[in-house]
């Protein structure tokens, strides 16, 4: 039996009854939206159920404030956390306060530098807010456990550190992939201390929530592997009764369609989820927009929706080739999840502003919309821009001079094609109806520009 709770038109499932073993019905349907390929341990699809049956309901990601905004490649792990609620499990979203002014060497190919702390403790706040805004858009009918490794990293002795560091063995740290490789370009003992506190923050949580299982990005494997074993180290040591079981699952990286990875820092530019950094409008451009295959393969890895609920959209979306069905959910339902009811309604404003019809009408929108869309602005002085022709020779970065294009019909303001070069600039049209400063330039049929007058 399913609660429910609806994003849009959507109905989304928050909350299953009791299952006799959650976790493997949810790590199963993992593996129906995305083959599972890295995994602690790594059957466990197929010879582990007696042992996750026993583990507790609880289950954590772990996110270091290493900037004021998560990305898209974080909300993956996020969502992924949000949805283990449909399958009876309790997520706990760990903010990385002590372990971000370390540094992660997962994933990096040079040492990080450091931030300072000031700058830290705000990103954790941000991110903190951030996570519990997500939960709430999506429909989570359940408060989340966050919690900051800060309040006992930061307050444990460094001598009773180096003592709980006493089960960790040099050799398997050295093992890890991650750290062999940059041992070779150099690596310093920060960052490599960095998985010791990474499996100190996993015990932790283990013996205050009996949270035994863990979900990482792609490259985070090693440290799944090395956090388990140490708990099951610490078990045996305490002579419990249990077997210290641990496990975790990998998900894989997210490209686009070029394959660029969708980070903060690395490839396909950033895709943030503060709007203040990636517009709503963007961001719904940036999944309305997908490939086909690069579409379906995202929204079985990102909807909170039923596989059998996306199974059906594949299937429509795939019979009706060209109609972006996928696409759209997919746009939407994000959307909805990052900003909220009211940002989706601005991205779809914004979206059929510029894409509705023949040409764009930015009719009915505020001034703060319009500049979200465009990101940048060419910033023009009036007094300097005296006709049409002038006006398009600044527009134009392609080849070819502007003034010469446009008299092919190549070039349009507000809307209205301009074929005179001589024509003047401060005809009532150069305008944008009630935002008086701003100017839309369109070169083609799609080359969008906004013009800011200063």
């Amino acid at each position: 039996m399913f609660l429910s709770k609806r994003i849009g038109d959507t109905a989304i499932k928050t909350v299953r009854s009791p299952r006799a073993n959650p976790f493997l019905d949810y790590i199963k349907d993992l593996d129906k939206r995305k083959p599972l390929k890295h995994s602690y341990p790594a059957d466990l699809l197929t010879k582990y159920d007696s042992e996750l049956k026993q583990i507790q309901p609880y289950l954590y990601a772990g996110f270091d404030p290493t900037a004021e905004s998560l990305h898209v490649g974080n909300l993956l792990i996020l969502l992924n956390l949000i949805r283990s609620q449909q399958f009876g499990l309790r997520p706990i979203a760990l903010i990385g306060e002590f372990t971000a002014s370390i540094g992660d060497p997962s994933g990096k190919k040079s040492e990080r530098d450091l931030l300072p702390s000031d700058v830290i403790v705000s990103n954790a706040q941000r991110v903190t807010e951030q996570v519990r805004r997500i939960f709430t858009n999506a429909a989570s009918d359940i408060e989340p456990i966050i919690v900051n490794n800060n309040d006992w990293l930061g307050k444990v002795a460094l001598r009773d550190f180096f003592r709980e560091c006493k089960s960790m063995q040099l050799g398997k740290m050295l093992r890890m992939k991650t750290i062999k490789n940059r041992l070779e370009e150099g690596l310093s003992y920060t960052e490599f201390s960095y998985q010791t506190m990474q499996a100190y923050d996993w015990y932790t949580l283990s013996e205050k929530f009996g949270c035994r299982f863990q979900l990482g990005g792609y490259d985070q494997l090693g440290h799944l592997d090395f956090g388990a074993h140490y708990i099951k180290k610490r078990c045996s040591q305490s002579q419990r009764t249990d077997n210290g079981f641990a496990a975790g699952v990998c998900f894989p990286i997210l490209t686009d369609s070029a394959g660029n990875k969708l980070g903060k820092s690395e490839g396909g530019g950033a895709l943030w989820l503060d709007p203040k950094k990636t517009s709503p409008f963007h961001l719904y451009q940036f999944f309305a927009q997908l490939h086909d295959d690069k579409a379906e393969e995202l929204l079985l890895l990102l909807s909170l929706r039923d596989i059998e609920d996306l199974e059906s959209s594949l299937v429509k979306h795939r019979n009706n080739l060209g109609k972006w069905i996928v696409q759209t959910e997919l746009a939407m339902e994000i959307t909805k999840v990052v900003h909220g009811e009211e940002g989706l309604n601005t991205a779809l404003r914004c979206t059929k502003a510029m894409f509705g019809s023949k040409k764009a009408d930015l009719t009915g929108l505020s001034k703060e919309e319009v500049l979200q869309m465009f990101r940048t602005t060419i910033d023009l002085k009036k007094e300097e821009v005296t006709s049409m022709g002038k006006l398009a020779d600044l527009t134009r970065f392609g080849s070819g001079k502007g003034h010469l294009l446009m008299k092919n019909g190549a070039f349009s303001v507000n809307g209205a094609k301009k074929v005179d070069p001589a024509e003047s600039i401060n005809s009532s049209s150069s305008v944008l109806p009630e935002l008086e400063d701003l100017t839309l330039i369109r070169w083609g049929k799609r080359d969008y520009l906004l013009v800011r007058w200063i």
